[in-house]
């Protein structure tokens, strides 16, 4: 089914429609693919940080923890206290498999002990690093060999590069053995507040285009598509301006505006009318699916040389200088906090608030998955109401776009039944919310199955 941008969604435009035959060729080519039911609409807040662009951070006298640690991958330093290193430098290492680390700036090396990830739930190894002020570049490096899967997944690896839409896979592993017929790149951003992701696709719709043409060619993709929300409408142009310059042929098409539209199998569904079923992987149905932020640091490290050494973080909420700003990993969320001149001594959220969490350490410093920061949350969330029993409204199965039975999960988790989860198919869940946003009850459902993800589902009872 074709659908054109509605026009109170073109009006948002500074310029004139009219005017720009691209454009309206443009709206006539954005289409939706597939449908799913269930989701939610969700006041996006997005006015409070997309109206500038990205901006970096002074990064003179700061200390920098950068972790050595991402998920399951743990590298080893291969720096020693009092040395020198330029940004970019590799400062942990290991045998393949593992996701190498990179100073983010340049400067001395001060210490190797434990920080907080912003959005981690443990501990990790770092590489502290006392910013120069200097910011100066180690030589780029590029691949050495013709450029194949397989040696693109492991110079993936070796550039430090993971999925920047929340979960962090390492892309060298995501990459690793694929032979998909499609392209999916997510710039869906459809969580309230963050705007991360619309900057970038507005300011660098070239590079990201680059990327992607380059992964088709590796991969030898013939179908590349581009889904984003139709609230994004200048990052809309953007890059389907910059598609039409590429030799790849990229198509941009619009998601339905309804959370969590950048859910995985719903992306996939939305754009190529295929059914990811519970516990497959995208390969296994002929796509590869990557966030925007991550296909352009995919091509910052191919075609420039550049690990990834920062992100794109949004600052919202009760802040003097709301936006983006280019954050060094390992630098210190106080210091981001400080620049944007946050107000009052509320609480912080770390992402967004439909699949983020409270920030449990001052001392935190920015991970690879931190893609924003909410300063006050209280002030812009529901406040916290105390569980009601269930009135048996059925709003938790509506809601769900997964299709799955949430108050049948949650009796599941309470009994600690591993079969009955098993049943419920609690792997489906893609932890997006939409069943605790819509329960008049406020029975904890999306943090319940979270928790049991990550206990009994492991089989490690709490």
């Amino acid at each position: 089914m074709t659908s054109t941008i509605p026009a109170r969604i073109t009006q948002q435009l500074p310029f004139a429609i009219s005017q720009l035959p691209l454009l309206r060729q443009l709206f006539n080519s954005v289409q939706q693919r597939g449908h799913w039911r269930g989701g939610v609409r969700l006041r996006g807040h997005k006015q409070l940080s997309n109206h500038t662009p990205i901006r970096s951070l002074p990064l003179a006298g700061q200390e920098l923890a950068i972790p050595l640690s991402h998920g399951r991958s743990s590298a080893q330093p291969c720096v020693q206290v009092g040395q020198r290193v330029c940004k970019g430098e590799v400062i942990g290492d290991g045998p393949a498999g593992t996701v190498w680390a990179h100073a983010s700036t340049s400067g001395v090396v001060t210490a190797i002990k434990e920080c907080c990830p912003a959005d981690g739930d443990q501990r990790q190894a770092a590489v502290y690093i006392a910013a120069d002020g200097l910011d100066e570049w180690a030589p780029a490096c590029r691949p050495t060999t013709v450029l194949t899967p397989a040696s693109l997944a492991a110079f993936a690896m070796q550039m430090g590069l993971v999925g920047l839409g929340g979960a962090g896979f390492p892309t060298g592993l995501k990459l690793q053995g694929a032979s998909p017929d499609t392209l999916l790149i997510n710039g869906a951003e459809c969580e309230p507040f963050l705007t991360c992701d619309d900057r970038l696709m507005r300011e660098r719709a070239g590079e990201i285009v680059a990327a992607a043409a380059l992964l088709a060619s590796v991969f030898a993709i013939g179908r590349v598509r581009i889904g984003i929300e139709p609230n994004k409408p200048q990052a809309i142009a953007a890059l389907w301006q910059a598609a039409v310059g590429s030799d790849c042929h990229i198509e941009v098409l619009t998601l339905p505006l309804r959370y969590p539209a950048g859910g995985q199998p719903l992306l996939i569904k939305s754009l190529t009318g295929r059914t990811l079923a519970p516990g497959k992987l995208p390969a296994e149905v002929g796509v590869m699916v990557l966030n925007v932020a991550t296909v352009y640091a995919l091509g910052r490290a191919v075609l420039h040389g550049r690990p990834l050494v920062s992100r794109i973080v949004t600052i919202s909420g009760a802040v003097a200088q709301p936006g983006n700003v280019e954050a060094p990993i390992g630098l210190p969320v106080a210091s981001v906090l400080a620049a944007a001149q946050a107000q009052g001594d509320g609480s912080v959220h770390i992402g967004g608030p439909m699949m983020g969490r409270k920030l449990a350490d001052a001392r935190a410093v920015i991970s690879k998955t931190t893609s924003g920061l909410l300063v006050q949350a209280e002030a812009f969330l529901p406040a916290a109401q105390a569980s009601r029993p269930c009135i048996r409204c059925n709003r938790c199965v509506d809601a769900c776009p997964m299709s799955l039975r949430p108050l049948h999960l949650l009796a599941a988790c309470q009994q600690q039944d591993r079969p009955a989860l098993q049943q419920e198919q609690l792997g489906a869940c893609i932890e997006c919310g939409a069943c605790s946003h819509v329960c008049p009850s406020k029975l904890p459902l999306r943090d319940s199955f979270r928790q049991a993800k990550r206990t009994i589902w492991l089989g490690v009872r709490s």
